[in-house]
Order: structure tokens, then sequence, then C-alpha cells
């Protein structure tokens, strides 16, 4: 015990340390008032993520937030796709063969215009690496003109231009990278520019007065890396010019009580959600995985857990991509008949009220990690609530690999982790990779479903919004439940009330810097 309590000890110097060292000062539950002189002019952004590289396809999310580089393809709010590098796109009639129109005016950091050859180059690196675009069935780019880009695909795609919006298609000026395609410096199209980049913790950058939309407020911006969610409170409260992200749940009640604070949390287009190995023979049975679905307190964990009433996940898809939202039973039914059912499928109880088959106990391990920190508390109100109906569970916090090495070795038995379907704005790509029939490290193991892959063929090679296919994909996925939703992701922000215009993106794709004022 002596041990552990001088390991939190030295956590939390830790933690203070590298507070001090970001020039934040205690303040005694008082912000500081509203910036002055050429604090006026700087903001400094923190988040848990470090940037691990100028690599796009491993940093590239970063770079896109903090409006450094642009992707051809944007999205809405409500995920509907819109232009941004790109002014048009167009597809021949198979899908097969798409053309993307380039918009006048774009200059890169370094004031070269945007070509189609760029943009070719970006891409070409990207499809060498392991991003989104490995999925899209790229066959062959070329540049027709300067401004007119073509892509043909080895197969048609319907939803291909939403590949192009993900972070790791940023399009950075050729004179990016070096004879080995490796990135040598960021030089993007964004209202932002690098001034500094020192990894794995810091980006300084500076408004671009050439930027071909709207140009950004406020001048110099520092990106900050800190990983300690309390480190990430206690700075948010130090100085009037930090906007802070991914706070944790356990703060936002004290933060909101800040007077001199703005708050806002946002559902995201993230679902916190268990896989089970359904070559298990515990989870092989379909009435199985159902019971233990159901006897989840959904409502109870949002407002515990996510301080969030609305957070709740029913369904895999979070409300954001509303084509696809089902109808699903709202009253959950008691822990004594969720039991009852067990017994039915074949188990049999112990004198302590613990369920069996075969003579071996209905018990298994659940892995999760600690990385986004809700997931440990959800992982023990899971243990908690299906200990109700009999179950016993092992909680494992592990490594965030271990859930994927798990999969691949035939190890794990369930896996509870955070999947992010708003990375490209349209799921289908994201539901191919997950329900492929072969598994997937993020998605199903040993559990497939026929008709499913052929609906989600359908969605990925025909034109329109096929609203009854999508429902009927979400209902399957529903019903067989080899993937579980538990709660939607919130993400928190908090920033000085003298921040004008902090929104948060329900995607996870923009902070919106260029919008910002004091």
């Amino acid at each position: 015990m002596r041990k552990i309590a001088l390991i939190s000890v030295l956590i939390a110097l830790a933690g203070l340390a590298w507070y001090f060292i970001a020039g934040a000062k205690p303040s005694d539950g008082q912000t500081a008032s509203t910036p002055q002189g050429n604090e006026q002019q700087n903001l400094i952004v923190v988040t848990p993520w470090e940037i691990t590289s100028t690599d796009p396809s491993k940093s590239g999310f970063i770079f896109q937030r903090l409006q450094i580089a642009e992707t051809l393809v944007d999205a809405k709010q409500n995920a509907e796709l819109q232009p941004m590098l790109a002014q048009s796109w167009s597809a021949n009639e198979n899908g097969d063969v798409w053309t993307f129109v380039l918009r006048d005016g774009v200059k890169f950091h370094d004031s070269s215009p945007l070509t189609a050859d760029d943009v070719v180059k970006s891409l070409q690196v990207a499809l060498s690496k392991p991003t989104a675009l490995e999925s899209a069935a790229i066959a062959e780019m070329k540049a027709i003109d300067s401004k007119t880009v073509e892509i043909t695909l080895d197969k048609p795609l319907m939803s291909f231009p939403a590949y192009l919006a993900h972070a790791t298609s940023i399009i950075l000026a050729s004179s990016s990278f070096d004879e080995n395609n490796e990135v040598t410096q960021l030089i993007g199209t964004g209202p932002y520019y690098v001034t500094k980049f020192e990894p794995p913790q810091k980006i300084e950058q500076k408004a671009f007065a050439d930027y071909w939309g709207e140009k950004a407020k406020i001048q110099d911006i520092t990106y900050l890396a800190n990983s300690r969610s309390e480190t990430r409170t206690l700075l948010a409260q130090s100085k009037p010019n930090y906007l802070v992200f991914t706070l944790d749940s356990a703060s936002l009640t004290r933060l909101k009580q800040d007077p001199n604070l703005q708050v806002q949390s946002k559902s995201l287009a993230r679902t916190i959600e268990y896989k089970v190995n359904a070559d298990n023979p515990l989870f092989s049975d379909v009435r199985v995985r159902q019971a233990l679905s159901d006897a989840i307190d959904r409502q109870g964990i949002a407002q515990s857990v996510m301080h969030a009433g609305d957070a709740a996940a029913t369904q895999i898809l979070p409300p954001i991509f509303k084509d696809w939202q089902i109808k699903t039973q709202s009253k959950q039914p008691g822990p004594q008949a969720i039991k009852q059912r067990l017994l039915d499928a074949g188990f049999t109880e112990d004198s302590d009220g613990m369920l069996q088959k075969d003579g071996k106990p209905f018990k298994f391990t659940l892995l999760t990690f600690s990385d986004r920190p809700e997931l440990p508390i959800i992982a023990t109100a899971l243990q908690a609530q299906w200990k109700k109906i009999g179950v016993d569970v092992d909680v494992s916090v592990g490594n965030f690999s271990e859930i994927p090495s798990g999969h691949q070795d035939g190890t794990l038995e369930m896996g509870l982790y955070a999947r992010n379907y708003g990375m490209t704005p349209d799921p289908v790509g994201s539901l191919v990779e997950d329900f492929d029939p072969q598994g997937s490290d993020w998605g199903v193991m040993n559990w497939q479903n026929p008709e499913l892959t052929k609906r989600l063929l359908m969605l990925e090679t025909t034109k329109g919004n096929d609203v009854a296919t999508k429902q009927r994909v979400s209902q399957i996925i529903f019903d067989e439940r080899p993937i579980v939703p538990v709660v939607y992701y919130q993400q928190n922000a908090a920033a000085h009330k003298s921040l004008k215009g902090l929104e948060i993106d329900g995607l996870e794709r923009n902070f919106y810097l260029n919008k910002l004022s004091w």
C-alpha cells in the first residue's frame, strides 16, 4: 500500500510540474480576467493527443483539427459531405471512375498554387501507407489538367468521396515530401501554418493571410499535448487563453461552477461498445448475447460516467447518422427475468445464484484499456450489472493493442473499446471493415451474416440513399449483437468566457479555430 501511495504522489507531482512548466499558475478557484496585451492574440489549445510524426498516416488527425492541412472533401455537422479543396466531384455510371475539380484561388503556405499534381502526390503517398484509402480499392490516380484529378477504382464504390474526407487524406504541397516520400515540412492549405514543430507535445502556428476561405481572427495558436486529465483540468482554470479538450466527466461539475469559464459537451460519432468472440461457447448462442446486452443499465452508465443522459446507446451508430436509426425497446426487463432467459437457454444456477453450464461457471474476461479514462469505469459497471444475473466477469485493464492482438491469436473473449464511426463521414466503409466475414481487429470475431454482407455490398455499389437498406443493416446488428453498444462518447471542452465562437465538431474533424475570437 505504501508503494502504491508513493507512486500516486510522484505521479501527482509530475503532473503539477508539467502544469507549472506550461506557464500555468494555481488560481484558488478563480481564473484570470479577459486576455490583455499580447495574450489577446495568443491561444493555447490542449488535448491528450501527442504528435508522433509529421506523417499524415500517424498524426494527420491533429493537423486536420488544427486547420493546418485540408482534404478534398469535408463534412457538415450532420455528416453530409460538402466541398473543401475540391469544389465538385462526379462519377461515371458504374461508380468506379471519379473526377474531382479543384477549387480556384487556393494557395499552399509557401504561396504556391494548389494543383492536381499536388493532390495526386499526397494521395499516392497516403495509399502506400496504412490509411483509410487502403480500403477504397484505388487502381489509378492521375491529373487530367492542373485543376482536375481522375481516380479509377477496382470496383464501384459510391461512398468513395467520404474516404477523401479522412484525416489521412490531407493534401500537402509536393515540396513537403523528400525523395523517400517522407514529410520533411508541413506545407498545407489551411487557415494556419506551422512556425514551430516540437513533437511529441508542441506545435506553434500562425494565421495564414492568403487563406482561400474564412480567415483566422486569432493570429497565434500553440498546441500542447498532455495525457493527464487532471492537469488539463487545472490548465482550463489557470489562464484565460487556454482552450482545453477531452476533460474527464468527473471534472465537469467543478468547471461548470467556475463563473469565468464556458464548458461545452457534445455527443460524438463514436460509440463505446464491446465485441465478443462468437466462437466461444458462452457467446455462440444469440440468446446469451441478447441477454447480456439487455442486462446493461445504459441510462445509469450514461448519467454516472458520461454525465450525459442522452449518451445511452441502444444501437451501434450514433444519432448523427439519422438514416441508419431504428426503433429499439426503451424499457428493459429486470435482472431476474433476464436470468430466467439464460436458465431457459440451458444454464443452471448454483447455491450462490451464479450461472453455470455443463459444470463450468459462466465466467469470462473483459479486456479494456485506460487510454480513454471512461473505459475501465464502464467495464467495472458492466461487471457489477452482469453479476446481478449470475454472470462472473473478470475485468482486465491492459494496453490499447491487446484487443486486436487477442483477436488475432484467438484469446480474446470480450473487448470494450471506443469506435469512431465519423472518420469517414459515410459509415459504410467502417461497417464493411468491421463486419467483414473474415473478422476485423476492431470488428466482429468469428461471426458473420450473409444478409448483412450482401446489404453492405449493395450500399457500397448502388447509387442513391437507400434508407431501408441502411436500417436493415442496423436491425441485423441489433438483433444478432456480435458487437454491442453501451454509450455514445462525449467530447467536453472548456475555455474562458471571453473566447467567442467555440464549437465542438461531432465528427471530430475540426476545432474551428479560424472562427474563434476574443
